[in-house]
C-alpha cells in the first residue's frame, strides 16, 4: 500500500485547500498526524502552503521522483509497494535482492539517480540526477523459462504504446530500445531468477531519458531525451505511473492469451520494418530486410528471398 504521506499528497494534487480535519477524516488518522506528514513533505521539497484556520494547499506540481509523488499518480497494482532511493548503483541489484526475499509481484524499485546503470550488452546507462526515469519492477509470471525473453518485447511494446498515447511517435529498435526521431530515449533490461525448471522472478528494469538537456558529446549521435525532441518538460512520477499501468495491462494480456497480441503491438511500433538493416553479432554481421518478429520473438531477416529467424544480434545503426 502507499505510505500515508503518499495518500496525503494524492488528496492535495487537485490544488484545492484541504482542511486538516477533512484530510484526517479521509485518511482516518489524527490531525496531529496530518500536520506531521505535511511538515515532512515540506522538508522533502513539496511546495505546500499552510493557510491559517483554513488548511493546506499544494502550490505547484513539482517534478519529484519519490514514493509520495509516484503514489499520487499510481493507477494499478504495479507499484503498490515502492522502494525509492535518492542515489543507488542500480535498481536491478536492489530488485534482485528483494525478489529473493519473496516480495509480492509488482514491487517497484525507483531511484532519482543511478551510478552504475546497465543497458543492453552490458553497456553503461547514462543517468544524471533529477531528469530521468530509472526503475525496476519484480514480476512472477507462470511461464516456461523459454518464454521469459518475450517479456522484454512485451515491455518495450507497452512503453511505446503508452508514449504514443501522449502523441510521441516512439518506435522500437529490436528487441528493446525505444527511439524518438531515430535516437534512443530508453530501453528495457530483463533478468531472471529460476528455481529448478521454473521462473521464480523476472526483474524488469527500464530507463528513460526524460527532461535532460545535456547529452554527452560521445552519445549525442545516438541518444536524446523527450525534452530535447519536444521542448516539453514532463512530470516523471506521472509518466512512470502511465508506463507501469500500460505494462500491467499488456503483461496480464500476455499471460492470459499468449504472445500474439504482444507481437501485433510490437510490429505496430517497430522501427526499420521492411527496411534494409545490418545485424551485428558476436562473430559476424549480416544484412537483409527486416520483416518483423516471429511468434517466438525472433527477428525475421530476409536475405536473398529467404526469411530466417535471428535470436541473438543487434541492429547496427550508430556504428558503436
Amino acid at each position: 500500500m502507499a505510505s500515508t504521506r503518499g495518500r496525503v499528497l494524492t488528496l492535495l494534487q487537485d490544488g484545492e485547500v484541504w482542511s486538516g480535519q477533512e484530510l484526517a477524516r479521509q485518511l482516518n488518522i489524527s490531525r496531529t498526524a496530518i500536520w506531521k506528514h505535511i511538515e515532512t513533505l515540506k522538508q522533502d521539497g513539496y511546495a505546500i502552503h499552510t493557510i491559517p484556520r483554513k488548511g493546506y494547499q499544494l502550490l505547484e506540481q513539482s517534478d519529484r521522483f519519490d514514493e509520495p509523488a509516484f503514489a499520487s499518480y499510481r493507477k494499478g497494482r504495479f507499484g503498490q509497494i515502492v522502494h525509492a532511493f535518492d542515489q543507488i548503483d542500480t535498481t536491478q541489484r536492489i530488485a534482485h535482492e528483494l525478489a529473493q526475499q519473496h516480495v509480492p509481484e509488482g514491487t517497484l524499485v525507483m531511484s532519482e539517480e543511478q551510478t552504475a546503470g546497465r543497458g543492453q550488452l552490458g553497456r553503461n546507462w547514462y543517468n544524471p540526477k533529477h531528469v530521468n526515469i530509472a526503475a525496476s519492477v519484480i514480476l512472477r509470471p507462470e511461464l516456461p523459462i523459454r518464454d521469459a525473453s518475450k517479456l522484454t518485447l512485451m515491455a518495450a511494446s507497452a512503453f511505446a504504446k503508452a508514449l504514443n498515447a501522449r502523441d510521441l511517435d516512439v518506435t522500437i529498435k529490436w528487441p528493446n530500445d525505444l527511439l524518438l526521431n531515430g535516437k534512443k530515449i530508453g530501453g528495457v533490461l530483463t533478468e531472471m531468477q529460476t528455481e529448478g525448471d521454473r521462473i521464480q522472478a523476472v526483474i524488469l528494469g527500464f530507463g528513460m531519458n526524460v527532461n535532460g538537456d545535456d547529452i554527452p558529446t560521445e552519445l549525442a549521435h545516438r541518444a536524446t531525451s523527450l525534452y530535447l525532441e519536444t521542448g516539453t518538460r514532463y512530470h516523471r512520477s506521472e509518466l512512470l505511473a502511465e508506463l507501469l499501468a500500460e505494462l500491467e495491462t499488456e503483461y496480464d494480456r500476455f499471460l492470459d492469451v499468449g504472445f500474439a497480441p504482444v507481437r501485433l503491438n510490437w510490429m505496430k511500433h517497430a522501427a526499420y520494418l521492411n527496411e534494409s538493416v545490418t545485424l551485428s553479432g558476436s562473430r559476424t554481421s549480416r544484412t537483409g530486410v527486416m520483416r518483423g518478429i516471429s511468434d517466438e520473438g525472433a527477428l525475421l531477416l530476409e536475405v536473398d528471398g529467404t526469411v530466417e529467424p535471428v535470436y541473438s544480434a543487434e541492429i547496427a545503426v550508430w556504428n558503436d
